[in-house]
């Protein structure tokens, strides 16, 4: 799991294929992401690089401990691809 410090933008990542194994866009694309046990954020037009390719980057200012936090992210495609991922990492308060 990757560790970030508080107030670093994360870039997350997602790549939907189809059958086939190409690279596709699904109907619609939501994200949704939480730090610890606080409120779930839910981005439903993340950022389209290119055909089943998106992007969202996630500040995690604000964290200023004890010790570190989990941000939990889900990514959900529905419509033409239907898929679900998660990712995780951490985030520890600025060191001053």
């Amino acid at each position: 799991m990757n560790t970030y410090m508080s107030g670093s933008l994360v870039l997350t990542i997602a790549s939907f294929v189809n059958l086939t194994g190409s690279l596709q866009n699904p109907t619609t694309v939501t994200l949704k992401y939480r730090a610890g046990s606080g409120a779930v954020t839910v981005i439903s037009a993340p950022n389209n690089d290119s055909a089943g390719v998106y992007h969202w980057d996630i500040d995690t200012t604000g964290w200023a401990g004890p010790g570190q936090i989990l941000y939990t992210i889900e990514w959900i495609g529905v419509g033409a691809v239907q898929a679900i991922a998660d990712d995780f990492w951490a985030v520890t308060p600025p060191a001053i």
